[in-house]
């Protein structure tokens, strides 16, 4: 009977797009998800890209051994190992979802990597009772050439930051770059990535801004769902004014010395023009090679404790 009932909606919906959700790393993109899941009834997936890049493993003609290869492997993802659970950043935190997926995800059901993808999708959000299949990752950068082939039918969600505060956001995690202007160059490489494939979605894709979901959650609610036709699920009069947001997130990069945020402004300059981000500085001031040389030297040494910790984690998870 659920399986009945799965490929009566998995049919249903069969043409409608998959929401691609494109954003540097601290940009916001989880908030983003949030909103999406709670005002339209999105079901968002977020696996680091695994389900993304083994469809693309898979191409547009994969053999049988490829699909039951990929199959596999996904099984592993969702129902890890404890130790695997432990250690692998890659095993799927939120399995409920997708229990019961494996009737459905066999091989003779799989023609195709962007057949193996709209399966697992459509799935979590037949699962969910979700009105739409979204997903996001910050990995997806690795692979978004083969975009076409994985999720032909898509719109595109651009979410975009104050590249300045997106930088102090990746400063502060617990990966990558700390120094401000080894984040600068880190910010700059992902959102060209991003900003390329927004550009080719054309009417299909929507950029959104951070600040917009914070400060014009309402504007940003109407403007999404009038380019692309989508109904909220809640009322936005008493849905938009319970929302709570963690404070103090826009203007951190206030806080940079002036000579790290001219320099980072030098690097992000055309970027922070593009999308509507006024610099401080009139014309871009780029940093040279003795500053880059400078700042990575920092930013390795800073990094260590990153390392140290993790390894630290293994050892112990491993004892």
């Amino acid at each position: 009977m659920l399986t009945a009932c799965f490929r009566e909606y998995f049919e249903a919906s069969m043409n409608d797009p998959i929401y691609v959700i494109l954003g540097v790393q601290g940009s916001g993109t989880n908030l983003l998800a949030r909103l999406l899941t709670r005002l339209f009834g999105f079901s968002i997936m977020r696996d680091r890209a695994s389900v993304f890049n083994a469809a693309g493993r898979l191409g547009p003609a994969p053999s049988p051994r490829d699909v039951e290869r990929e199959i596999a492997r996904f099984r592993k993802l969702v129902r890890p190992s404890r130790l695997r659970r432990m250690t692998s950043k890659y095993a799927i935190r939120n399995r409920e979802p997708l229990e019961g997926i494996f009737s459905e995800l066999v091989p003779s059901a799989v023609n195709s990597g962007a057949d193996f993808a709209r399966l697992i999708y459509a799935y979590r959000a037949y699962s969910l009772g979700a009105s739409h299949a979204g997903i996001k990752s910050d990995d997806l950068w690795e692979n978004i050439h083969l975009i076409d082939h994985v999720i032909p039918n898509r719109r595109v969600i651009l979410l975009t930051r104050d590249f300045r505060d997106n930088l102090v956001s990746i400063s502060g995690k617990r990966f990558g770059p700390i120094e401000p202007l080894r984040a600068a160059h880190y910010v700059k490489n992902q959102i060209g990535i991003y900003a390329r494939e927004f550009r080719r979605a054309g009417e299909s894709g929507h950029h959104i801004t951070f600040e917009a979901l914070l400060n014009d959650t309402r504007q940003f609610a109407e403007d999404l769902a009038r380019h692309f036709s989508l109904k909220p699920i809640v009322d936005l009069d008493s849905a938009i004014p319970a929302l709570q947001f963690r404070p103090n997130k826009i203007g951190k990069w206030k806080a940079l010395s002036q000579r790290e945020l001219s320099l980072c402004e030098g690097v992000l300059h055309a970027e922070l023009i593009e999308f509507g981000y006024q610099p401080t500085t009139p014309a871009p001031v780029l940093p040279s090679a003795v500053d880059m040389a400078v700042a990575t030297a920092r930013d390795t040494f800073k990094r260590l404790p990153q390392k140290l910790r993790r390894l630290g984690e293994r050892a112990k998870t491993e004892a």
